[in-house]
């Protein structure tokens, strides 16, 4: 009975350090039909004590930009968007710009600035691969400007919690090979 107990301690032993052995499965990464959205909130520390918020939203077939700010950031959106939409396709409205281009009735892209909000729509069926990425970098651009983050930074940033995971990783390997090693010491002690 002792001698049972021994031999199903080892092998639960041995079976639970083996799995901690394992590779972990990489999980792979979202498929490009599908839907990704980002969303940052940000709350700004000046004297206006305002809050920005951006969401975008990208599917197989279209793409949202949305961002609400403070209205003492418009002008400086506006000027971003006049230098890389230009004055072609837009009308003004008092303090509304609206961008639009559309194909046989159907909207192809909209691009909306009033006091304090942005709205962008494309329908990623209907233009080309350049005019896409145009706009998803206009977007990624905009995102910072509104937010008030710097995208090398925000890079630098996100680089150096990679390698602070990655340094985590090692250790818990390290800890899981020693309690391995423990773990047979003390079996082989056991079998004698």
């Amino acid at each position: 009975m002792k001698n049972s107990i021994l031999t199903f301690a080892a092998i639960l032993i041995i079976s639970l350090s083996a799995c901690a052995q394992s590779t972990p499965v990489t999980p792979e990464p979202p498929k490009a039909d599908g839907t990704t959205s980002y969303s940052i909130s940000v709350h700004e520390d000046d004297n206006s004590m305002s809050n920005s918020s951006v969401s975008v939203t990208k599917s197989d077939d279209e793409y949202k930009f949305r961002a609400s700010f403070h209205k003492s950031k418009t002008n400086r959106v506006k000027a971003v968007l006049l230098d890389r939409l230009g004055k072609g396709n837009l009308s003004v409205n008092g303090s509304v710009y609206l961008w639009t281009d559309s194909k046989s009735s159907d909207e192809v892209f909209e691009c909306k600035l009033t006091k304090g909000k942005l709205r962008m729509y494309m329908d990623k069926e209907l233009v080309s691969n350049s005019f896409y990425k145009k706009i998803e970098a206009l977007g990624t651009d905009l995102k910072h400007l509104i937010s008030g983050t710097n995208a090398k930074k925000m890079a630098a940033k996100d680089a150096k919690r990679a390698q602070q995971d990655l340094e985590r990783a090692q250790r818990d390997v390290e800890r899981a090979k020693k309690d391995l090693e423990r773990a047979k010491e003390r079996l082989a002690k056991k079998k004698n």
